[in-house]
């Protein structure tokens, strides 16, 4: 019992020395063991990664992968109107042309007919019907059937319209004449093909008449008003 008591006496100083001095002991590691105390910890690589990785974020060149951009490429090749050749050109515009030929063509056919239903109606000074004609009131008058308004006297009307040769006539065209040989415009007709014009003459009335040398002697000039 003496031995018992004196065991407690002396261990119990002893136990307490060496608790305050493990307690003093600082905590250290070592290659990733870490001590504290009387305890030893394993740091796991693993974990001081995670750590880093959250203190310090990659930026984002380096969390981002690089992802291919696909690009869709059509095969389809884009549909366009060819343009016309040269010569689909020209044959498109020679059309047009040879189309607004035919309709002049059938006007001046129309304008001469209407100048023959008059063939034999008298010669009236100033007159302007069919109840009687002058030479300019009678190529008004045709004229004027056909939509087409013509001034009142031969001189006005020559300064209408274009200019045709003599080689270049054509029907309905008007032509203009000096009677007096002085080169006053002073006669109208209206030129009907063949070398023939048709004109409301003083002597006999409305007829049609050959451009002979005659003609061809007191003639000025011609104009087209179609």
């Amino acid at each position: 019992m003496r031995l018992i008591k004196w065991y407690y006496h002396i261990s119990l100083p002893v136990i307490l020395i060496l608790t305050l001095v493990v307690g003093l002991t600082p905590p250290h590691s070592i290659d990733g063991i870490q001590t504290t105390g009387n305890q030893m910890v394993i740091a796991h690589p693993e974990t001081q990664q995670e750590k880093v990785t959250q203190d310090n974020p990659p930026s984002d060149v380096q969390t981002k992968s690089a992802t291919p951009k696909v690009v869709s490429v059509s095969t389809k090749r884009a549909t366009t109107t060819p343009s016309p050749s040269r010569s689909q050109s020209s044959k498109t515009t020679a059309t047009a042309i040879s189309t607004s030929g035919t309709e002049t063509n059938s006007k001046a056919l129309v304008i001469v007919n209407t100048a023959k239903q008059y063939l034999g109606v008298k010669y009236v000074w100033g007159g302007t019907t069919p109840s009687g004609f002058d030479c300019s009131g009678f190529t008004k008058y045709v004229f004027a059937k056909n939509g087409i308004t013509l001034p009142r006297i031969s001189r006005d009307q020559y300064n209408i319209g274009q200019p045709v040769a003599f080689s270049s006539l054509q029907p309905a065209d008007l032509v203009f004449f000096s009677m007096d040989g002085d080169k006053i415009i002073d006669h109208v007709g209206i030129y009907i093909g063949g070398g023939q014009f048709i004109q409301a003459s003083s002597s006999k009335g409305v007829l049609i008449t050959s451009l002979s040398s005659y003609w061809k002697s007191r003639y000025l000039g011609a104009k087209r008003v179609l």
